[in-house]
């Protein structure tokens, strides 16, 4: 009951509803943690960007579009440590060949694994914006 109060009072003193309500729900660590996430994501409407911050090249980068059907695919053989690389969203596929196209599907999430020179797995994944 006291979390419920302390919740409802973050809200009205603040006036901002989406951060009182984040960190009412636990939502904090989980920004957190992308943030520290050795692989960065980022959407857009037109282009998911990866960054890789694990402090070595990775290889096979596998970035998958979550869906509620199918995922939608794209493989970069290899982004070396602070490189970006914005993938246009009709360069992923799915399993069939099909583009992803956002008039045709709502993505859920991006998820991104890759591996280092010591054979180390890193993955990343955040919600859709």
């Amino acid at each position: 009951m006291r979390s419920i109060l302390g919740c409802l009072a973050g809200v009205a003193a603040s006036g901002v509803i989406a951060l009182s309500a984040a960190a009412c729900t636990g939502d904090k660590e989980s920004l957190e943690a992308a943030a520290n996430a050795p692989i960065g994501i980022e959407t857009s409407q037109l282009f998911v960007t990866i960054e890789n911050k694990s402090g070595g090249p990775l290889m096979d980068l596998r970035v998958a579009v979550q869906t509620p059907g199918a995922p939608y695919t794209y493989l970069v053989s290899r982004l070396e440590h602070g490189q970006k690389k914005e993938v246009p969203l009709s360069a992923f596929s799915s399993r069939d060949g099909t583009s992803l196209s956002l008039r045709m599907v709502k993505p859920r999430s991006v998820r991104a694994e890759g591996t280092d020179m010591m054979s180390k797995k890193h993955e990343a994944q955040v919600a859709w914006k």
